[in-house]
């Protein structure tokens, strides 16, 4: 079983919650807050990070809202910088409920735009 989601933001939408700290908590790990706090553009990155979670939705089949609450979806980065995710314990047994067991993620920005793609597999 295959299956795509993707996800596109206007970076400056999330420009008016990048200061935001119950916005950041609810969609946003620790690390990921820390991860987007280490460069000038953070609201460029907590928007990619963004559509990389609802992409992972998407491709679920369930959206926000559909029972895995985004801080329970962390996009992390290999020592390459290639973002992966990582998923909490209640997060996994709903996507292994699901059949799927591997999944990849890619983001992208250009000077207004965020977007990501998720597969699943």
């Amino acid at each position: 079983m295959l299956a795509v989601g993707i996800d596109s933001l206007d970076i400056v939408r999330m420009q008016k919650f990048v200061d935001n700290e119950r916005f950041l908590s609810k969609f946003f790990t620790d690390y990921e807050a820390k991860y987007c706090n280490l460069t000038v553009n953070k609201t460029m990155r907590l928007a990619g990070l963004y559509c990389a979670k609802e992409a992972f939705l998407k491709a679920l089949g369930i959206g926000i809202g559909g029972g895995i609450p985004l801080n329970e979806i962390e996009v992390n980065h290999d020592k390459n910088g290639k973002p992966y995710l990582k998923l909490s314990d209640s997060a996994k047994k709903v996507v292994n409920i699901m059949g799927y067991k591997e999944w990849q993620i890619n983001i992208t920005h250009t000077h207004t735009v965020s977007s990501a793609v998720c597969i699943l597999m």
